[in-house]
């Protein structure tokens, strides 16, 4: 992490403006992130612009609400950001690797120079002709990077920023019971070092009643497959790979649960699987075999033209083979 930090720190000295820029209906470790690194580079004496619009009705309650909380930040939307692009802009795209998921996929375009930071596991359609690309699957969470950032370069950051980012920690790591290794905690207890607000981090993990009973109403759809996994499919229009991810880790709070697979519509012609276990299974072998990835623990895959049928079948099949090979060792 301190080479990335380096050549991060160094890298930003030559820019004039800075677009912070994250995936579509982003999230708290989307916004943590995006915030806290926006106060780094603040401190830094540079212009920093976060991609939002803190008015959007696409944003969530959660975010809404996070985003009251700090209204001092600047902010751009496809509104207002195309008189800060130049060739001294730096695009900075946090918790996300793909064109089509950023908020606004032509900014990839529009400026030259790129920075990619990331803990998803990284799918084949990556963004290229990056000054730093820089992903790390065994992460909790963008905001983990981030704190170590602001450590690493002696700068603190707000008591309500480290609140958001705390609690975008949370959500990722679905209260700190997947995805979390000793560095997890130890970016935690820096964030509460800052100031990080305890009552404030649990309000904004408050959901409302209808978005309780929505996931409840996928998890109730679940079935348990082979005695000990939970498989979930979300026939909705559309999903994102964090909601997939959501149910995934859900799911593994049932009891007798050793892994969990949830199935939902991405795009139009694009299925995904977020894929999660508490060690026994390999779930990572399990998506390798579908053409996706990950580790043993936390994995997903995304497949083109099919259907949520056609890849749940495709699921039972690779489970049904990895079995067998497992009875005949």
């Amino acid at each position: 992490m301190e080479s990335l930090f380096g050549r991060l720190t160094e890298l930003v000295k030559d820019y004039n403006k800075i677009i912070i820029a994250s995936h579509k209906n982003p999230d708290l470790d989307a916004l943590g992130s995006s915030l806290g690194l926006s106060s780094i580079f603040n401190a830094m004496g540079k212009k920093t612009y976060i991609f939002i619009d803190p008015d959007s009705d696409e944003n969530n309650n959660t975010v809404k609400q996070a985003l009251s909380l700090v209204p001092n930040f600047n902010y751009v939307s496809e509104k207002n950001y195309s008189k800060l692009v130049s060739d001294k802009t730096l695009l900075v795209v946090l918790d996300v690797h793909q064109q089509e998921r950023i908020v606004c996929p032509k900014l990839v375009d529009e400026i030259s120079d790129k920075v990619v930071l990331d803990h998803h596991i990284k799918m084949g359609n990556y963004i290229r002709e990056t000054e730093i690309f820089y992903i790390d699957s065994s992460l909790s969470s963008v905001v983990e990077l981030i704190a170590f950032y602001s450590k690493n370069m002696s700068i603190p950051i707000s008591p309500v920023v480290a609140s958001i980012m705390l609690a975008g920690m949370e959500i990722d790591t679905n209260g700190f019971n997947v995805k979390i290794t000793e560095k997890t905690f130890e970016a935690a207890a820096y964030l509460i070092s800052l100031g990080a607000d305890p009552i404030v981090k649990q309000n904004l993990l408050k959901e409302s009643k209808d978005e309780f009973l929505r996931k409840a109403d996928y998890i109730k759809s679940s079935y348990i497959y082979d005695k000990d996994m939970a498989i979930c499919l979300l026939y909705a229009t559309s999903t994102t790979p964090e909601e997939l991810a959501e149910i995934s880790e859900e799911l593994l709070n049932f009891d007798g649960v050793k892994a969990s697979f949830t199935i939902g519509q991405l795009g139009k012609k694009l299925v995904g699987i977020s894929a999660r276990s508490i060690g026994d299974v390999d779930v990572c072998e399990v998506m390798k075999r579908l053409g996706g990835g990950g580790h043993t623990n936390t994995a997903a895959v995304q497949v083109e033209n099919t259907t949520i049928k056609a890849l749940e079948k495709a699921l039972k099949k690779v489970l049904g083979e990895i079995k067998d090979e497992d009875n005949l060792a």
